[in-house]
């Protein structure tokens, strides 16, 4: 991995001359208080058509890593920070998972104030990357994601500002997480901080969709710590939102979920899904910038009061059962299992085991290499795949994995 300390850039606006008919908005100068216009600001350039998308590997995705280490490195100055660029390589697509790119997980700190508490830490994190370009068109990614990434910026550029958090902030951008999560999985097994000390880790990810009739904001993770309910009632009580609890389940398709399989509390916001989703139609027209305002508000104080706070979180495990990831339409059943993207062996490497589903029933763990499904050689994701769209469901199959090295058989109910 690498580390690299950026003072300045000086190179953004000469990328655009390597992208054909691109047209790279203007980079502007950000307040130090959140305002509409700053949103305006960040999706309009990270979402333009000039970067030409985000996806991993893509002169976009080197585009937008540059302007948020810009704007970490010059927002709310003079404030003690370190900004680093953490490098990692990730599978162009999930379906061809040998053909490596490189991208990036772009991380800022602003070291606490109080002698105890600043050796303790909030994440708050958001994915900048957007899925694929698909048939010519563009996926700008405006809601998914340069919203949760212009909020990352602008809740990081108003602690910097202030500079009186007695915890540690610890603010992420997150490359590959349209790929697997792999970009927030990449950091946790590979920390810049001692992931043991962290009080809660804050997920940003589609946020900008605030329907402006119902004003519901759907909220994630409070059943990841003890009484966090209660403790967070009086935050969640703003007349602009109505807060929906996404249950006592964990959403496991956002980058809180590699926190939380570190046993740290998590809160993940999100807006909803929406047509424009994973669409080339996913622009920053569409962005309800005063909705973003009002969140920011609402999250702005909820960092404030566990950076603040002397009680530490106590962790607890929430039911996986009731937001798991849904598999692909075609296929019939599920193992109930996420793979592990990041594996370019042959077999489909199991990266989280789903409580309550077959996978889990049958006796299968996190690390198991699936390399047969009845008769049927698993040599990749296309193989489980097509199995998958031809099993019956409450059909019985035995299921082959490799664990550390030995083979051992199970008999699945699908």
């Amino acid at each position: 991995m690498k580390y690299t300390l950026y003072l300045s850039i000086l190179f953004l606006a000469s990328c655009a001359t390597n992208m054909p008919n691109a047209s790279i908005p203007e980079i502007k100068t950000t307040q130090n208080d959140i305002t509409i216009d700053d949103f305006k600001s960040h999706i309009t350039y990270l979402s333009s058509d000039g970067l030409r998308g985000r996806s991993s590997g893509t002169p976009g995705d080197r585009m937008a890593k540059d302007y948020i280490v810009n704007h970490f490195t010059n927002a709310g100055l003079p404030t003690e920070r370190m900004i680093e660029v953490q490098e990692h390589y990730v599978a162009k697509s999930r379906l061809k998972p040998k053909n490596k790119v490189k991208t990036y997980n772009i991380i800022a700190t602003l070291p606490g104030k109080d002698k105890i508490l600043k050796e303790e830490y909030v994440v708050i994190g958001g994915h900048y990357d957007s899925v694929h370009n698909t048939l010519g068109a563009i996926h700008n990614g405006a809601d998914d994601n340069a919203s949760g990434t212009s909020m990352v910026l602008e809740l990081f550029e108003k602690f910097a500002a202030s500079n009186s958090n007695k915890r540690t902030l610890v603010f992420m951008a997150f490359g590959g997480e349209e790929l697997g999560l792999l970009g927030s999985k990449y950091f946790v097994n590979n920390p810049t901080i001692d992931l043991s000390k962290v009080q809660l880790m804050v997920n940003l990810d589609m946020v900008g969709r605030l329907d402006k009739e119902g004003k519901d904001l759907q909220l994630g993770g409070v059943s990841t710590a003890v009484n966090f309910s209660t403790i967070l009632h009086p935050f969640l009580m703003q007349k602009d939102l109505n807060i929906i609890d996404l249950g006592k389940g964990i959403f496991s398709r956002s980058d809180h979920y590699s926190f939380y399989k570190k046993d740290i509390p998590v809160l993940f916001f999100f807006t909803g899904i929406h047509p424009d989703y994973h669409s080339s139609s996913d622009d920053a027209d569409k962005i309800n910038y005063k909705g973003m305002e009002t969140i920011s508000s609402m999250v702005n104080l909820i960092i404030e009061e566990f950076a603040g706070t002397s009680e530490r979180l106590v962790f607890q495990p929430a039911d996986e059962e009731e937001q798991n990831m849904p598999q692909p339409a075609k296929m019939k059943v599920t193992l109930g299992v996420m793979p592990d993207y990041a594996y370019d062996g042959d077999g489909l490497k199991i990266d989280s085991v789903i409580k309550k589903r077959a996978a889990q029933k049958a006796g299968l763990v996190d690390g198991d290499i699936v390399i047969n499904i009845g008769d049927i050689r698993i040599k990749d994701i296309y193989d489980y795949m097509e199995i998958l769209s031809k099993i019956e469901p409450g059909t019985k199959i035995d299921v082959k994995v490799l664990r550390d090295g030995e083979i051992k058989i199970f008999n699945v109910t699908f």
